[in-house]
């Protein structure tokens, strides 16, 4: 015989039963707060499914924009309270009587603030790392490479020895045995010297206004007195934004 389950008492009864045997010498009250306790439950599925879901967490600012490494056009114009806020703690900040300059991911990106907002912002293709600084700053050769592994390549030419790690992203200079300085390759120094390189930056991708192959600059952007890219061979290694002042 086919059995089914009795949807209100949860016993088993025959598939072709019309009522439940069991149902049936259930005291009223009883069947009165099963009948209840189904209502409940189906208002509760009902509020659970029209709950609105969390939205998405804010995509960071090097996120924005279709994959731009700095949305520019947020960054301009913020307060030093905004910024932090969008890139994280700066690097450090210097006051001098007409500027405040912050240095913001290790050195990458520069903000210059003119009477409180950022004005001026520098993203460098190769930056200086106090993190790198902190670890092989005055070690020798054999110490730097156990904490950097083998270099890419490296090139004598008096009186140092400069050496590529990472692929390339990081470099040393060695002098007199030891590191003397360490520069490092930012995402901006693998964007090819081109006005698409502007999508990185999250501004309209133009023609420039003034171009050579060091320097390509646009003064026709919308909100922005100029954006500048500075080339090393085919890749950029700096690009400046002025939002104010000249």
């Amino acid at each position: 015989m086919a059995l089914t389950t009795c949807k209100v008492c949860g016993n088993r009864i025959s598939a072709t039963a019309q009522d439940c045997p069991y149902c049936a010498k259930m005291p009223a009250f009883v069947k009165g707060e099963i009948a209840v306790l189904m209502l409940f439950f189906a208002l509760l599925l009902v509020t659970v499914k029209h709950i609105p879901r969390n939205p998405p967490a804010e995509p960071s600012i090097a996120q924005e924009a279709d994959g731009a490494l700095y949305n520019i056009p947020k960054i301009v114009g913020k307060t030093e309270a905004e910024i932090e806020v969008l890139l994280g703690e700066p690097v450090f900040c210097a006051q001098s009587e007409s500027a405040r300059n912050c240095s913001y991911h290790e050195n990458e990106i520069e903000i210059v603030f003119i009477d409180g907002k950022a004005d001026w912002i520098t993203v460098y293709g190769e930056f200086r790392s106090p993190a790198y600084r902190q670890r092989i700053d005055g070690k020798t050769k054999i110490e730097a490479l156990a904490l950097l592994g083998d270099p890419a390549y490296c090139v004598q030419a008096k009186p140092a020895l400069h050496c590529a790690f990472r692929d390339g992203d990081v470099n040393v200079e060695f002098i007199d045995g030891k590191v003397d300085e360490i520069t490092v390759k930012g995402s901006l120094g693998n964007a090819a010297y081109s006005k698409d390189t502007l999508a990185m930056l999250g501004l309209p991708v133009k023609d420039a206004t003034f171009s050579n192959k060091n320097v390509m600059r646009w003064e026709n952007i919308s909100g922005l007195l100029s954006v500048t890219l500075h080339s090393a061979g085919n890749a950029v290694s700096v690009a400046t934004v002025k939002a104010k002042t000249k």
